[in-house]
């Protein structure tokens, strides 16, 4: 990441010049003045059009350079961009790594009772957002944004799929049933009910939930670490309701998003980096917790175009940029020495995606320096992926996660790599100890769509519908005590991925149907 010069100071004029020296100098310009205006104007003309001859001349000499934008970069081969030739020197996101930034606490507001959104033209979310000039931001990425943008249609359709008619085709055309949206319902109201209504954290989320409801429901999470974490909660709560198109200025839970986004933007350590403002959310917790505040933050501006959004949600890009690992992925700590890992990197992505669909601006190292790392722990054609290495045999969770990446990050569904990917997710099917990976291997699927798709989603959606609590205080929710790597954060992070996996007829365009928006992160 470069750094950014200081503005240039305006130079000043000494008031204390002898008179003699400014009456000699204005004399001299006004002889000048009279010796232009004796020219006859066929001289005059003729200056100018050699002066304009010589500043052409020096432009075609001068060697062009040719901007790439990394976002509208495509293969017309069947394998999908070359990556190979790409050095990490290539994406370097920075030299400094023996600290993290200085980051400042930011002190959280009194609590603020949430409140009915009230009509307006614009809306805004009307709270102290952490102190950011929009201006900062153009220093050092406005070439960037320029890029993006001149390949993005600014009207915000990303995400229309969440709207009340296309949520209603896509659950038709995709696989969705009356079932699987009263499901959605019914999470939703248990995500409600489990807000923190008063206090300092007042608006989030925690998955110590059984403290919330009075012990109404248990399974909360196990680890103490975990109960610090209400950053990561409080995103895996709201991304469910803004997956169902319910916003904080739209939709019946609106003052319960509105009260998780007033948490989410005063609970960020702002600070800067070569004059680039940031926003850490990791929260007690890694870059984990980051992503899905990103992708919260992005997709809640995608929808609405809240400019008090804009931002907070900048900024979380910007830090994941900047957190970025010398091998080009990501993994728990800020530039974390021991590099990425693809779990990590899915999450980074998928906040890159977000914040493309709100036509943020992308760190522009970002993508390339992700692509590289997938090469690096990919094998079979690229359709398996290991965790900081590449795998020997299909491994489930990570290869789902390294797939739908690949989808996002140009492979076409023709690609080799893909088609085979899809084949092993599909002999795998439905893993009922795994709901980490059913989430991933359900996006790639749907995206990919045929057969494959509709085998796995007849059996994990009714899976899902069957297993849906039904019991006073905990109606609406998940737990599953044997699933891998979710059932130590509790009732409520498996709810949010739950409830997610039934969203996936309409969280996102469907990337390879006729249909697909053209905003969906294309390269």
């Amino acid at each position: 990441m470069s750094t950014t010069a200081d503005p240039n100071e305006l130079t000043r004029s000494d008031a204390s010049a002898p008179a003699s020296s400014d009456d000699t100098e204005s004399l001299g310009t006004d002889r000048r003045f009279v010796l232009f205006q004796a020219m006859p104007a066929w001289l005059v003309s003729a200056l100018v059009h050699i002066l304009i001859l010589v500043v052409l001349g020096l432009v075609s000499i001068a060697d062009p350079i040719q901007i790439v934008n990394v976002l509208t970069a495509s293969s017309s081969q069947d394998n999908g961009p070359e990556i190979e030739e790409l050095s990490i020197e290539d994406f370097d996101p920075g030299e400094i790594e023996e600290s993290e930034p200085v980051s400042e606490e930011v002190e959280i507001t009194d609590p603020v009772d949430v409140v009915e959104p009230v009509a307006m033209e614009t809306p805004i979310m009307d709270i102290a957002a952490v102190p950011l000039e929009m201006s900062d931001f153009s220093l050092d990425m406005a070439p960037a944004a320029t890029s993006l943008q001149s390949m993005a249609s600014m009207n915000m359709q990303a995400t229309a799929s969440r709207s009340a008619d296309m949520k209603k085709k896509l659950l038709r055309e995709y696989g969705g049933t009356e079932s699987s949206e009263a499901a959605v319902t019914e999470a939703l109201k248990w995500f409600s009910r489990h807000q923190i209504k008063v206090g300092p954290n007042a608006g989030a989320w925690t998955f110590q939930h059984e403290i919330v409801c009075n012990g109404a429901c248990g399974n909360g999470c196990k680890s103490p670490i975990r109960a610090k974490q209400f950053n990561a909660a409080t995103a895996l709560a709201l991304l469910p309701f803004l997956g169902a198109g319910q916003t904080h200025v739209n939709g019946e839970f609106s003052p319960v998003v509105m009260g998780g986004l007033r948490f989410l933007v005063q609970n960020g350590k702002p600070g800067k980096e070569g004059g680039l403002p940031y926003i850490d959310y990791r929260g007690g917790g890694s870059m984990y917790d980051h992503g899905l505040v990103a992708i919260t933050l992005c997709e809640a501006y995608a929808m609405t175009g809240d400019p008090e959004l804009a931002g907070p949600a900048q900024a979380a890009l910007n830090y994941i940029g900047l957190a970025q690992c010398r091998d080009g992925g990501w993994r728990y700590g800020f530039r974390d020495k021991d590099g990425g890992d693809t779990s990590v990197v899915g999450w980074q992505v998928m906040a890159l995606k977000s914040g493309h669909m709100g036509h943020l601006i992308l760190p522009p190292n970002a993508i390339p320096g992700a692509t590289v790392f997938l090469g690096n722990v990919s094998s079979d054609e690229g359709s398996t992926y290991g965790y900081v290495e590449p795998a020997k045999n299909f491994r489930p969770g990570t290869s789902a996660v390294g797939l739908l990446c690949r989808m996002y990050t140009g492979w076409d569904k023709n690609h080799t790599g893909i088609k085979l990917g899809v084949q092993h997710l599909a002999t795998t099917g439905v893993r009922k100890d795994d709901l980490y990976y059913d989430y991933y291997a359900a996006q790639v699927l749907r995206h990919n769509g045929g057969k494959e798709w509709d085998t796995f989603n007849t059996e994990l959606r009714d899976w899902l519908v069957e297993t849906q609590d039904q019991t006073r205080g905990a109606k609406g929710s998940w737990f599953f005590p044997d699933v891998t790597h979710l059932s130590d954060s509790g009732r409520l992070c498996l709810t949010s991925f739950a409830t997610m996996i039934l969203e996936v007829y309409y969280r996102h365009m469907p990337l390879y149907a006729e249909v697909a928006a053209e905003d969906e992160f294309p390269l």
